[in-house]
């Protein structure tokens, strides 16, 4: 019952936005009672928090391996599994602000594991600086604003599009992955250039 509590609350939360569902509708949408459903998660902070340690868990995955060659479809592969999961978990991205200031234990657990991995970010950037994918940091290329900027897009990508919906607007209709690069290009050296058309001929974008 837990799973499936779980679930069906991703699920509403998904569809309603996390402050518009109650765990009373949560106990309904799975034909139990509220209380069977408190026996489980005591309230909606206890259930948002063991959504997000699902949530935490599945990114432990993007931790940048040890004692291999990376290529630069490791920062792509990264951030399409990151896409993924906001897919799955949208409501979390959507309502970001409102569960930062309901929610202040998966707020400072959240905080905790972004500035991990804006570590793990910056050694696979010295990675790339080192084998001479990326240009080294200058006055005009500060990696770790690069860094917070792919966050800060990532993160807030859903949301953006649902705030500019205009047809007469398309800069943010192309695909998150391709606004991502965007942000790397620039700063390619001629070795990365060429692996990044490597990449580009035999792993297309997504549609």
């Amino acid at each position: 019952m837990r799973i499936k509590s779980k679930l069906k609350a991703i699920e509403l939360f998904n569809a309603n936005g996390v402050a518009n569902v109650s765990m009373k509708q949560i106990a309904d949408s799975l034909s139990i009672s509220a209380g069977n459903l408190s026996y489980h998660y005591k309230n909606k902070a206890v259930l948002l928090a063991s959504i997000f340690e699902a949530m935490y868990t599945e990114t432990l995955d993007y931790i940048l391996p040890k004692n291999t060659y990376i290529t630069l479809f490791h920062f792509e592969d990264m951030m399409l599994k990151f896409g993924d999961l906001q897919q799955r978990y949208s409501f979390f991205f959507n309502d970001l602000v409102h569960i930062i200031k309901s929610y202040p234990k998966i707020a400072g657990k959240y905080e905790t594991s972004n500035l991990i991995r804006f570590k793990e970010a910056r050694k696979l950037i010295d990675y790339y600086i080192k084998s001479k994918r990326l240009k080294p940091e200058s006055d005009i290329i500060d990696y770790n604003k690069t860094i917070h900027a792919i966050w800060m897009t990532s993160t807030f990508w859903q949301a953006q599009k649902i705030a500019i919906d205009s047809p007469e607007y398309t800069i943010n209709q192309c695909q998150s992955m391709e606004m991502l690069w965007s942000f790397l290009l620039p700063n390619l050296t001629t070795k990365g250039m060429e692996e990044y058309n490597q990449l580009r001929q035999f792993v297309k974008l997504p549609n």
